[in-house]
């Protein structure tokens, strides 16, 4: 069983946050992606974006103002964003990536649709096909005209909007491994 506790020092170098403040700092629940890809939303509102200074402010914020992530509304503080998350904070959109330093930060959005990588596919009765994505998400499609490792956009409501397939000459994002 995995601890609830997190100390600064050992928290993910993925994280952009100051080691040597204070002892303890927030672990984000689980959200299907690994915790290096992945921040709890108070220690967003507080490191990244500046808009509180304590977890209490963050606490009455979450339920005073609709904060959401992915088009869900958020009120845990512990709740995680994700790699390619889209957060929505009082009418602005941020996505959240990750730079050439390894380091994960905000970037405006400019749509609500987030990036998902094919890691698997089921078949389904009635000729359906299941998409597994890297973010735990599994998205049902008629067409089987999706492969492993293509990335797709998905909309709030789930349903794919835009395909990119992986092919020789494509614009990839390397995000682990020994070439990255």
């Amino acid at each position: 069983m995995a601890s609830s506790h997190l100390k600064r020092i050992v928290a993910p170098k993925t994280w952009p946050i100051l080691r040597k403040t204070t002892k303890f700092i927030a672990r984000p629940k689980p959200s299907g992606q690994k915790m290096e890809l992945t921040m709890p939303i108070v220690v967003v509102i507080r490191e990244q974006l500046g808009l509180v200074q304590t977890s209490a402010q963050a606490r009455k914020i979450l339920h005073a103002q609709p904060i959401t992530v992915n088009g869900k509304r958020v009120y845990d503080t512990d709740s995680a964003v994700g790699f390619m998350d889209v957060l929505s904070i009082g009418g602005k959109q941020y996505r959240m990536l990750i730079n050439q330093n390894n380091n994960l930060y905000l970037a405006p959005a400019h749509d609500d649709l987030v990036l998902q990588k094919v890691c698997g596919k089921n078949t389904l009765p009635k000729g359906r096909t299941q998409l597994a994505c890297t973010s735990g998400r599994t998205i049902i499609v008629d067409k089987d005209a999706y492969k492993t490792g293509d990335s797709v956009a998905v909309g709030k409501d789930g349903k794919v909007a835009d395909h990119y397939p992986l092919v020789i000459g494509a614009c990839v994002l390397l995000t682990g491994g020994n070439h990255i």
